[in-house]
């Protein structure tokens, strides 16, 4: 995290250094990005880099957190536009995301899968640690329906939105690789279908079809 030090920058300055961190980890992979070159562009000493944050991956993490909370604020919105339905919302953002692409005007959200791309599965995989059930739910919350959602203990709401978000990343990053293969969408939407039903099944249920079954022929 950041020190009081960045934190207390006037917000231009903040940007200017974020934008450049930004544009050197869209271009190099994390072990080949150069503290030098963002330095460079952001017009600041080396020795004030150090004031702002511990090291490169101190200010890695920065960088995709805050560029994870903008994708969660799009995810709110579209629980709040979907009363609260989280099934629906997720496929909003994915098609949301999907339109950005084809207009090539991502922004925020693009600079993270920009990030995510270059870097591949090691900072892919950091990505999906960070969205614990806790965080998620304190983010979320109030803005899903709980009437939608089988829950029957106080832990369940944010065991299935931490769940349903690790499933629904990495198909939102395949999504944007794939270059809106519909094929993708589908899938997800019958992933989610699957979640929405549940996957177990009542052996009691299926003995008694059996019987019946059985005793029809």
């Amino acid at each position: 995290m950041p020190s009081s030090t960045f934190l207390n920058l006037p917000a231009e300055k903040q940007e200017k250094l974020l934008e450049a961190a930004t544009r050197e980890f869209s271009h190099k992979p994390f072990n080949e990005a150069s503290i030098n070159q963002i330095i460079k562009e952001a017009g600041i000493p080396r020795g004030s880099f150090y004031m702002y944050f511990q090291d490169k991956e101190d200010l890695f993490l920065y960088l995709i957190k805050g560029y994870m909370d903008q994708l969660l604020m799009l995810l709110e919105e579209f629980l709040l536009q979907n009363g609260g339905d989280i099934f629906r919302a997720l496929l909003d953002l994915y098609d949301y995301i999907q339109t950005k692409v084809d207009r090539q005007c991502l922004g925020e959200v693009g600079a993270m899968f920009g990030i995510i791309r270059c870097n591949s599965g090691m900072q892919k995989n950091g990505l999906l640690e960070m969205l614990d059930a806790d965080m998620i739910l304190q983010r979320l919350g109030d803005a899903v329906n709980p009437d939608l959602l089988d829950l029957r203990q106080d832990r369940d709401l944010g065991d299935i939105l931490g769940t349903l978000l690790v499933v629904a990343a990495p198909m939102i990053y395949t999504g944007l690789q794939a270059g809106g293969d519909p094929a993708t969408r589908d899938r997800l939407e019958n992933i989610l279908d699957i979640f929405k039903r549940g996957m177990g099944k009542d052996p009691a249920a299926k003995i008694e079809n059996k019987e019946i079954t059985y005793h029809g022929n």
